[in-house]
């Protein structure tokens, strides 16, 4: 059975040179009647222009007020400007829902006492946004403005966003041979929108948390902390897994296509693990993926899974859990496998004890050392020998030299 989605994300642009791009920018300043009466002027869902005329549309918000005031209306207008001056494309997007939805999220009420959540609204819009902004990079140069469009059909959010440095954030690329700026959202970042969006509007922030702690902490960190070597099982695969692994370390990574073949035992090892030592969590988490896998089944349809190759959210953990535990493993694999080479390549032989022995009981001093001594010492004592020589030779004529004196005086009376 397909499953409609709750909340549906489209996203479209204009280039710079489309005629709309310019009725949008002169329409930020009208007044609601105004943009409501000429939506089919400037908006890109050509095919989505209500023509209920009982529609309503809020006051146009964006990432900092709830409802602009006239002031920041001109300031927008005119960096709209400056950014379709640059050839910056104009993104619009869409989130629209199921009425029944948002009555399940406690969000919207239709009868006597109708109410709709304009704040959760705008506020998961600003999510969505910023994560668009960053993931493309436009951080500091995007603008936007909302508005939520609604009566008793159908509820709708429309945003417009543009750069006002184009080319500093944006690849070009040639079409109807002319260069323009490459204004397709990728992907990946339409994804995250959607999910940003969903995930704030149904407050479902503390469970994703939750989920983060126990893939990122609880079941890999802890359970490796706590050890597995008293586990034959698991000792045994690993011991194979050494046995087999490539010798170049470098390769000994989760995602690396020379793991593949490797994967299927990495992932036994790593169940086994965390049952033994965490078995609770691994209950926990796998809960609260279900809870989360149908949170959005419900919000984004059949559709969504498709689109993802089949894989649900909770697939999609559980291969974050196992590549986060396998390049865990083999980090501490590598690390048994340096160790042991350590090891080996610093261990003594019996040969290189023996050499060092030998070193060891050597004399200190060489029988050639000894020599060269004596033969210091012996020319040492001659030449001590032959100045006491010459120094009593000198202390003899020196008295000689005073006798002869004494007697040449003696005679002179």
């Amino acid at each position: 059975m397909t499953i409609a989605a709750g909340i549906v994300q489209r996203n479209k642009f204009i280039s710079p040179g489309d005629k709309r791009y310019k009725a949008a920018i002169n329409y930020l300043d009208k007044d609601k009647s105004k943009r409501i009466n000429n939506m089919d002027k400037y908006f890109a869902f050509e095919n989505e222009i209500p023509t209920n005329e009982a529609i309503r549309m809020t006051a146009l918000f964006d990432g900092r007020q709830d409802a602009l005031d006239q002031t920041r209306k001109k300031e927008l207008k005119e960096l709209f400007k400056v950014a379709q001056a640059k050839e910056s494309p104009m993104w619009q997007t869409v989130y629209s829902f199921d009425n029944e939805y948002l009555k399940e999220l406690g969000l919207y009420r239709k009868g006597e006492h109708h109410f709709i959540d304009e704040d959760a609204l705008k506020e998961a819009t600003r999510c969505a946004m910023n994560k668009m902004i960053i993931d493309m990079g436009l951080d500091q140069s995007a603008e936007w403005a909302g508005a939520i469009h609604y009566d008793t059909d159908n509820i709708h959010v429309h945003v417009m966003m543009v750069t006002t440095e184009p080319e500093a954030t944006l690849k070009k690329m040639t079409y109807k041979e002319k260069e323009v700026y490459r204004a397709k959202i990728p992907p990946a970042t339409q994804r995250a929108m959607k999910s940003k969006f969903g995930n704030q509007i149904a407050n479902r922030d503390p469970t994703l948390s939750r989920i983060s702690f126990l893939l990122r902490q609880q079941l890999v960190k802890n359970s490796l902390d706590q050890g597995y070597s008293k586990n034959l099982q698991v000792m045994r695969g690993m011991s194979q897994l050494l046995n087999t692994l490539p010798k170049d370390r470098r390769l000994w990574k989760y995602g690396n296509q020379a793991m593949i073949n490797f994967r299927p035992l990495l992932d036994s090892l790593s169940q086994q693990i965390m049952v033994m030592n965490n078995p609770d969590s691994l209950k926990e988490l796998d809960e609260l993926l279900t809870d989360q896998s149908d949170f959005f089944l419900k919000a984004y349809g059949q559709e969504a899974i498709q689109s993802n190759g089949g894989k649900t959210y909770k697939d999609n953990q559980y291969e974050t859990l196992f590549k986060n535990m396998g390049n865990a493993l083999l980090k501490e694999m590598s690390s048994m496998v340096a160790r042991e080479e350590w090891k080996v390549k610093n261990q003594y032989t019996p040969e290189d004890i023996q050499r060092y022995v030998e070193k060891l009981r050597a004399p200190a001093v060489t029988k050639k050392t000894l020599n060269r001594v004596s033969q210091l010492l012996e020319e040492t004592k001659q030449d001590y020998l032959n100045q006491l020589s010459y120094r009593r030779e000198e202390f003899r004529k020196e008295q000689q030299r005073k006798r002869d004196l004494e007697q040449n005086s003696g005679r002179s009376y």
